[in-house]
């Protein structure tokens, strides 16, 4: 059965629901969740995408991340995709929504309404194929990287990445 994906505008009020191909083909307005996961040394995780994954392969993303569902809510996407990308169950601290623009593979311009979490546990992540490798980074050496570096990141990272070592500062 194919995966159903509400499309939402920017307040994220639900339009209309889809199957995930769709939302892709037509690039539609869909919400994800960004999960930033932090050991207790405070370097952040991160993960290298399989070359099998449609969008950004073999470049290195955020801990977790994914869409959210129809009928999921945020909250319960984020525990989902943790658990589904990194094998474990922290507890989450929901930090923002915004609206995230980057750029596709594609000279398209995908569109988000990205809610952002951040966690911290002493646990290391777990391979499996929704990942090629995880690393855990000093945040301000992997800032650092990133700017130096913006080809091996998937083009949302940096944004991302800034509001969260921003709210893990805060916690």
């Amino acid at each position: 059965m194919a995966e159903m994906i509400d499309v939402v505008d920017e307040a994220g009020n639900v339009i209309r629901t889809m199957s995930r191909a769709e939302t892709e083909k037509l690039n539609h307005l869909i919400q994800n969740v960004l999960v930033f996961i932090f050991n207790p040394k405070g370097e952040v995780w991160i993960q290298l995408r399989p070359m099998h994954k449609k969008h950004f392969p073999g470049q290195w993303d955020i801990s977790a991340c994914g869409a959210v569902s129809s009928g999921e809510t945020p909250d319960e996407a984020a525990r989902r995709e943790t658990f589904e990308e990194m094998g474990i169950k922290p507890e989450l601290i929901f930090v923002e929504s915004f609206l995230n623009e980057f750029p596709g593979q594609d000279s398209q311009t995908f569109r988000r309404l990205s809610h952002l979490y951040i966690g911290i546990s002493e646990e290391e992540p777990k391979l499996n194929d929704e990942v090629d490798e995880f690393k855990a980074f000093d945040r301000k050496k992997l800032k650092k990287e990133v700017v130096t570096r913006p080809e091996k990141y998937v083009p949302s990272f940096l944004l991302e990445l800034e509001k969260a070592i921003k709210a893990r500062s805060k916690t």
